[in-house]
């Protein structure tokens, strides 16, 4: 699958906010019994199935030869016979279908299939069927458009005869088990996440806009929320700070691995609530659950945090466009070239003028959940410039109002747009409905509690600058040139 798993195994890469095994896992009753061989990058599948299915009747098989000549599909199920002593389903880990085939079988070997584009038949093992029953077995050459391809899917039956024809060949795969007469039936559903294309095919169809990032995932299944990083410090940082302050966070948080889980929180983010009169509630149970002060001195932190992660930040930006054409509108306001805006932060002022607190780290309506009143903080951010347990309130506080003029729930489904026309740029900005309400609210709490509003709204076109290297295009050039537009604002 080429760079889809260089860090992650095939068996968890993510569609339709699951994993392709939870789909495998979900079709089948809660009480089946699972048996899952694994070799490549095989503590990700463990670890995964540990804290998503930790309810389910689960157990690994540890593949001792994955990589030889001698591995293939018929050598990990002829390893797996000493566990199974009846009738059994295979189901490669690429193999999707979204139907029940649980109840479609009878009293004898069952080869699941479906039709294919004649372009496409030497991809598969494609079969001539008559009657529901297998006449000609092709293996990956092109075949007439009345042959079907085998989709990996497998119920078996007569274990025995079939495990010991499985022993007698003299081949690694398993399709050279399969018998003429053998019955087939229908995945209508079926997709192949075995082939790369494919997948990226249908990850297209699923999504408008990839607003991931390409070192996380991120998984609902099971009445869990799952996410998987790269960096392994990464989730056990995230569950460390759960246990400063647990009651704003969903129950149940775990941390194995690579992995961190909590139990979904069925509510309504703050931009499915949609409704101003949310805000000053939801602000008050930030400041006296979430915001808990801390007297600690944050200003070698925030020198680090604002200044040095977002020059680093901005170089990484012009290191992915080096040729950037500088503008001089955007929206129709003259704007100078990004480092007259850069070069006059005062940088001073943000790291001295700060709320020493508990914090959130990406505290916007995606991340805030609502229901019957009561508030959960979702997607926390793990560190502010390596300290866990504590940040920059005015952090939170930025990120809220940046959060109101680019719904971000709106930039996944590609609702924004920028225009580059020589010299001008124009966008569209996806702003939160009743985007002025929700300024003006947030802006009186602020002055209220005494803080700086202006602070505030220096840190909104940072932020912008800094997200925009993390993101694919156009997006990133999106948040850019947002970014400069709102630095002139503020001139």
């Amino acid at each position: 699958m080429g760079n889809y798993t260089k860090n992650i195994n095939k068996a968890l890469l993510p569609y339709k906010n699951k994993p392709v095994i939870s789909h495998i896992i979900d079709s089948f009753p809660v009480d089946t019994k699972f048996i899952i061989p694994v070799g490549y990058l095989a503590d990700q599948v463990k670890d995964f199935c540990r804290i998503a299915y930790a309810d389910r009747n689960i157990e690994f098989l540890e593949i001792d030869d994955y990589l030889g000549p001698e591995s293939g599909t018929a050598y990990s199920l002829r390893q797996c016979r000493n566990k199974i002593n009846g009738p059994f389903w295979y189901v490669p880990c690429d193999t999707y279908f979204d139907e029940s085939v649980v109840n479609r079988v009878t009293d004898s070997n069952c080869y699941f299939v479906k039709p294919v584009p004649e372009k496409d038949t030497h991809l598969y093992t494609m079969f001539d069927i008559d009657h529901s029953r297998i006449t000609k077995i092709t293996f990956k050459k092109s075949t007439p458009n009345t042959s079907v391809a085998f989709t990996g899917l497998v119920y078996i039956h007569t274990h025995d005869d079939f495990f010991d024809s499985l022993e007698k060949l003299n081949s690694t795969e398993l399709i050279y088990s399969i018998q003429l007469g053998d019955a087939v039936d229908r995945l209508d559903t079926w997709l192949d996440f075995g082939d790369p294309v494919n997948y990226q095919t249908e990850l297209g169809k699923s999504q408008k806009f990839d607003f991931t990032k390409k070192d996380e995932l991120t998984y609902i299944c099971n009445g869990r929320v799952v996410k998987w990083w790269a960096d392994g410090s990464t989730p056990k940082k995230k569950y460390t700070k759960t246990l400063k302050n647990p009651l704003v966070f969903p129950a149940n948080c775990q941390h194995i691995g690579n992995f961190m889980a909590y139990d979904f929180f069925d509510g309504q983010t703050l931009y499915e609530h949609n409704d101003p009169d949310v805000l000053i509630p939801c602000l008050e149970w930030l400041k006296n659950e979430v915001w808990l002060p801390v007297d600690a001195d944050i200003t070698d932190a925030s020198i680090e945090f604002y200044k040095t992660k977002t020059l680093m930040r901005v170089a990484k930006f012009l290191e992915k466009y080096p040729h950037l054409r500088q503008v001089n509108f955007i929206d129709g306001i003259k704007v100078n070239d990004y480092s007259y805006y850069l070069n006059k932060i005062d940088w001073d002022y943000l790291s001295t003028t700060t709320l020493p607190g508990f914090v959130h780290g990406d505290l916007q309506f995606d991340n805030v959940v609502v229901k019957e009143g009561k508030f959960k903080i979702i997607d926390w951010r793990h560190e502010f410039a390596n300290i866990i347990e504590f940040g920059d309130i005015y952090y939170d506080l930025a990120k809220l109002a940046g959060g109101f003029m680019i719904n971000y729930a709106n930039i996944k489904q590609h609702n924004f747009n920028i225009e580059v026309d020589n010299d001008n740029v124009t966008l569209s900005i996806p702003s939160i409905d009743h985007v002025t309400v929700y300024q003006r609210l947030l802006k009186e709490f602020i002055i209220s509690q005494g803080y700086d509003y202006k602070k505030v709204q220096m840190l909104i076109p940072i932020i912008y600058w800094n997200m925009s290297p993390l993101h694919t295009s156009p997006f990133d050039l999106f948040l850019w040139y947002l970014g400069i537009k709102l630095f002139q604002e503020l001139e």
